[in-house]
């Protein structure tokens, strides 16, 4: 096994867990507030996949993201970058203008465009730098000081590391919470009736 083929089994599993969570979570969790000063579930699925876009196709290798394409205009992604550094209310925005469907579908397009050319990478690939801070520039807003504070640290790093990070661990994070946000809310739920 190349250290390619566990970040391509991770990555996977990446898509996997999204896609599970997309298709548990309902139309009511996907804009429920279960605990003060939590995103919103919705926003926290639609981070992640825009996450993986956002690192595998611009911060890695520097080409337009599959967001970017005219089909995809009603994800925002233009409005709210990838959702690192954005405000709150900003964030909140982002359930009320883009349903669970359409980031499923968008999590559809995005899985096999990222592990097609994982796929084609060695090892040696991944070792390799990408032009980080350069490749962000193609966006004004992905280097604005709120969304730059958040991923400055990649400047430098090969490759691997992006996806490891932003790409894998850091979706399981969100996982993990998306997990608790809808136990919560069935808790909060059940204690209401009386």
């Amino acid at each position: 096994m190349t250290g390619r083929d566990l970040l391509e089994m991770q990555l996977a599993g990446s898509f996997n867990m999204l896609r599970e969570r997309l298709d548990v979570l309902s139309d009511t969790e996907w804009t429920a507030r279960a605990i003060p000063g939590t995103s919103l579930p919705g926003f926290t699925l639609w981070h992640t996949v825009r996450t993986i876009d956002w690192g595998v196709h611009c911060a890695i290798q520097g080409v337009p993201e599959i967001a970017d394409r005219p089909e995809w205009r009603n994800l925002h992604a233009a409005e709210f970058a990838y959702g690192a550094g954005i405000t709150s209310k900003e964030a909140d925005q982002v359930t009320e203008l883009v349903s669970r469907g359409q980031v499923r579908e968008y999590l559809a397009a995005v899985q096999p465009a990222a592990l097609d050319w994982l796929k084609n990478q060695r090892d040696i690939d991944l070792d390799q730098v990408p032009e980080f801070e350069a490749h962000q520039r193609v966006k004004p807003r992905y280097l604005t000081p709120p969304v730059w504070a958040e991923v400055s640290d990649f400047v430098g790093r090969p490759a691997w590391q992006i996806l490891a990070r932003p790409c894998i661990s850091h979706i399981r994070v969100h996982a993990g919470e998306i997990d608790i946000l809808r136990q919560a809310s069935r808790v909060g739920s059940t204690s209401a009736t009386p």
